[in-house]
């Protein structure tokens, strides 16, 4: 009566087996296009016998199952993750440096270049009809074309600048909220595990959020003796502890001297209210934004600062020699700017010119009708190196700028393009050991189903011998 007691028991292990795989083909086929799922499968072990005394063995006892287990690999997750970082890096900085590039497409041919040529080549002008009114109009209108092109470039360049500053805020908040998940799934798998479940759905789900967090910044990720993660912020210290989390903090701050503008946000975490992190985040999306914001736009904001200010301190140097069609001297053509600093925001006509054009100072000696040696040399200012200490024109500064944008955009968008390659291959890589097979799985429910139908068959064999042996008793 006891082995037909153990038989039974050997085919209702193997039904409780069988329903367990059907459930986790199930959940794989239902998951299938699920982010991040990891494809799961039963861990089952034959369940022996218990030898008894003068028994080499004795017959098994059918099957059991200890747990449902991903099918996984931690080092190809962690180079999905380092390489998600880069990735993210890359497509950041293309966003931002498309939009620099936008600014720069002179699609209509008046760039800032052509306006400041035009500029001068009114000069020039006005040295073949000194005493012109008309001539003399044509060189203010050139000349407002010109502070206005400056003025829409410095704009528009600092308009990308805020949109970064935006978006770094938003993902300062999107970092904290996703590092108080991680650390309440924590918890919720410890919990789980302790009791005996299988935490397979939330390990993917933190595995999800690591991919994630990893993508705004350059992160390293270890376990404790419990399993829970630890996040530390590469060259900053930890984030993420099993049960704790620190929290990104980002706030408007002064300039400062790695490229930073004066209002722009900087980062600082709940670890140190006190230190700023700004410019140790390296790598995802946030070294990318801030690599952006505070190298190649700084770069550009300072150069055009530069040119206009080199513009107007060479023409006003030249125009205060001159004597207007009054006989006044010592007139500035532009108003005058005390700092090089938002040089390309300010620059504007003086005040003097703004008002009357017969300010305009063409002549080298008063009452000399004629006299066209000022404005033949502010026309000249345009083929002298008066720009980076002597050994650029205002036209070479300007397309040196427009260059190395494009060139460090060009070396990014190869960047993204070859990351996006690799990124692709780890994919691959990925489904191969945790995608799901719908093919498979199908076939694998098939499978299942029969075993579950023979170990059912065990349980009415085993009833029907119980049967015999009444029957015989009777």
């Amino acid at each position: 009566m006891a082995g037909i007691g153990v038989v039974m028991q050997t085919g209702r292990s193997g039904m409780m087996a069988a329903k367990a795989n059907i459930g986790t083909s199930g959940h794989n086929i239902t998951n299938a296009n699920t982010e991040g799922f990891t494809r799961q499968r039963v861990h089952q072990s034959a369940n022996h016998g218990y030898p008894k005394p003068g028994n080499v063995s004795d017959v098994g006892r059918g099957v059991l199952v200890s747990r449902v287990e991903r099918v996984n690999d931690e080092y190809l997750d962690k180079q999905i993750r380092n390489c998600f970082k880069s990735l993210s890096e890359f497509e950041e900085k293309d966003l931002a440096l498309t939009q620099l590039e936008d600014v720069f497409n002179e699609l209509n041919g008046d760039g800032i270049n052509r306006v400041v040529a035009n500029f001068f080549n009114e000069f020039r002008k006005l040295s073949n009809e000194p005493d012109s009114e008309a001539v003399r109009e044509a060189v203010r209108e050139s000349t407002n074309a010109m502070v206005n092109d400056f003025k829409r470039i410095y704009k528009e360049v600092d308009d990308i600048r805020k949109h970064i500053d935006t978006k770094v805020d938003g993902y300062a908040r999107e970092i904290n909220s996703t590092a108080v998940e991680i650390r309440d799934l924590n918890l919720k798998i410890k919990t789980l595990e302790l009791s005996g479940g299988s935490p397979g759905d939330l390990l993917d789900r933190r595995d999800v959020l690591l991919k994630k967090l990893g993508s705004y910044f350059d992160t390293q990720v270890h376990k404790d003796r419990n399993g829970a993660v630890i996040v530390d912020i590469k060259g900053i210290g930890p984030f993420i502890t099993s049960g704790e989390t620190e929290q990104m903090i980002a706030e408007t701050s002064p300039a400062d001297n790695e490229g930073k503008y004066e209002g722009s946000v900087d980062l600082k975490t709940t670890a140190s209210v006190s230190s700023v992190i700004t410019h140790r985040l390296t790598g995802g999306k946030m070294g990318g934004l801030l690599n952006v914001r505070d190298k190649t736009l700084s770069m550009i904001m300072e150069r055009l600062d530069d040119l206009a200010y080199g513009i107007t301190e060479a023409v006003n140097t030249v125009h205060r020699q001159g004597f207007d069609r009054n006989g006044n001297t010592g007139i500035n053509y532009f108003k005058q700017l005390d700092t090089k600093h938002r040089a390309a925001e300010y620059i504007s006509l003086s005040e003097h010119i703004e008002d009357n054009v017969n300010h305009i100072a063409a002549a080298a000696s008063p009452e000399s009708p004629g006299d066209n040696r000022i404005a033949t040399a502010i026309a000249r200012i345009q083929n002298i190196r008066f720009l980076n200490g002597g050994n650029a024109t205002a036209d070479d500064w300007y397309n040196a700028m427009v260059s190395d944008t494009g060139v460090v955009a060009a070396r990014n968008r190869s960047d993204l393009n070859q990351q996006k390659s690799i990124m692709a291959q780890f994919n691959r890589m990925r489904d191969s050991i945790s995608g799901v097979s719908i093919d498979e799985e199908t076939a694998n429910l098939l499978l299942y189903q029969h075993a579950f139908d023979a170990s059912a068959k065990v349980i009415q064999v085993a009833d029907n011998m119980l049967k015999t042996i009444l029957d015989l008793k009777r």
